[in-house]
């Protein structure tokens, strides 16, 4: 009696462990289905019970200064047809597409494009994708012969109508790794997220064969179009610009070019002209050494043209003025290893601070450096805005570097002060320039309509 009493005591012992063990075990899996596997499954629920179809969005368009466009959206259209609701064969279906359908490179012929026709219809789906980037007129043609089963979808396609004009300015629109269209160099570029808009989205139930039901759950998100950018570029003044830049590098056999228009008061970029360049419509067939625009992304020792800012700056301080006579400049300056020269090897021992400009003498130059001195040759630099970025509107800017005045070294200071040694942007280089031509103000440029750019006196205003 008491074995028995004893073994249904340690049975009672053991379903006591076995219940709630099941139970917690029947718990974690729950969780772990429910829980941590359980966006990951609605997610395959979802994919196998919804269809979602993207709305492209319309990207904004880029217009030159009096509205006109410089890059444009087309509005084109894709032809689908959903075969449950065809209601003729499929070869008169293909015979009445031929006459209303425009060949092209996908398929340049009529022949071809019976093929490709045939072929698409050809596949087991229900919904078949017939044609992309049809032309509004093709797509008239087509609903005019109102055949059941077809439809239309918006497709947009971004077009240049001045081709290579403005490029390195412009950028180009591409795909990313995803697939999906992004703007790339230029405006386009720098602007993608304000040009792309936002795209839709239409999610509804499908059934098992992938054909949607009609009277299903039904989402719509609309499409937002991207905004437009408007340039402070001037088409005549780009056009002279890019024309007088083609006929300057034959005439001297240069091999590449810059050209830049800027307005004095306000830093309004009228025109930026580069060469070589490209049509950013078919910018995969150019070298893609031409997509950066060389205003801001390339460096470059401005030489000669650096010498009226580094005058400027002594006339500012006071440490000369234009009769000053230059006490250094009856030969070459030795520094070191180094023989500072003037370009034609003629000396003037007598050059006033007029003569060294009007002659463009290097020994005047290393003159007037050694008058400012390393830390204020350097502050200068920094204020008309050497080695920082000017905030142009273009992706790809590049800042350069100034050195601090204790970093300066003799030979630096003398050679940086005919524009050797030092490495600007063509767009900081004008934006410098200037400042001399605004009275001794600088603005930041700016290639947008109703940007207002950075100010700040630098130099001010002399009797001389």
């Amino acid at each position: 009696m008491l074995n028995k009493l004893g073994t249904t005591h340690s049975r009672l012992k053991v379903i006591t462990f076995i219940i709630p063990a099941v139970f917690l075990i029947l718990i974690l899996r729950l969780f772990y289905w429910m829980i941590l596997r359980g966006p990951e499954l609605q997610t395959k629920s979802d994919r196998q019970h919804q269809m979602v179809t993207i709305l492209k969005a319309k990207r904004g368009n880029i217009l030159d200064s009096e509205g006109g466009v410089l890059a444009g959206t087309k509005n084109l259209y894709h032809l689908f047809v959903y075969k449950p609701q065809l209601t003729i064969s499929k070869n008169d279906l293909v015979e009445q597409l031929i006459g209303s359908l425009t060949p092209d490179g996908e398929a340049s012929t009529e022949g071809d494009l019976r093929k490709y026709l045939q072929d698409r219809l050809s596949l087991t789906s229900n919904w078949i994708s017939l044609k992309h980037y049809l032309s509004p007129e093709d797509k008239v043609k087509i609903e005019n012969q109102k055949i059941a089963g077809l439809g239309f979808e918006d497709e947009y396609v971004r077009y240049y109508p001045e081709s290579s004009m403005a490029a390195q300015v412009l950028g180009f629109v591409g795909q990313d790794a995803a697939g999906q269209e992004q703007g790339y160099f230029g405006m386009e570029g720098y602007f993608d997220r304000i040009l792309k808009g936002r795209e839709g989205k239409v999610r509804t139930e499908k059934d098992g064969k992938g054909n949607p039901i009609l009277i299903g759950n039904y989402q719509f998100l609309h499409a937002v179009e991207g905004k437009p950018v408007n340039t402070t570029i001037d088409k005549k003044i780009q056009y002279i610009a890019e024309n007088y830049l083609k006929e300057g590098m034959a005439r001297y056999g240069a091999v590449a070019g810059t050209v830049i228009v800027m307005e004095v008061k306000t830093g309004k970029i009228r025109a930026m002209a580069a060469y070589p360049n490209y049509d950013p419509g078919k910018f995969s067939e150019f070298d893609n050494r031409v997509y950066k625009s060389p205003m801001v992304a390339d460096l470059f020792e401005p030489g000669s043209i650096f010498k009226p800012l580094v005058m400027a700056a002594a006339l500012n301080e006071d440490l000369i003025t234009p009769e000053t006579k230059c006490d250094i400049c009856s030969g070459p300056i030795v520094i070191g290893k180094y023989s500072i020269k003037t370009w034609d090897e003629k000396y003037n021992p007598s050059s006033t601070m007029l003569d060294v400009i009007v002659h463009s003498d290097n020994t005047g130059m290393v003159f007037v450096a050694r008058k400012l001195g390393p830390d204020k040759f350097s502050e200068y630099l920094k204020k008309y805005g050497f080695g920082q970025k000017s905030k142009i509107e273009i992706q790809e800017e590049v800042s350069g570097t100034v050195r601090d005045g204790k970093n300066y070294g003799e030979i630096d200071l003398a050679t940086n002060s005919f524009g050797q040694g030092i490495a600007v942007t063509p767009i900081q280089m004008i934006s410098a320039l200037n400042t001399i031509a605004n009275n001794g103000k600088y603005i930041s440029p700016t290639l947008v309509e109703g940007n207002q750019g950075i100010t700040r006196d630098v130099l001010g205003p002399k009797a001389v």
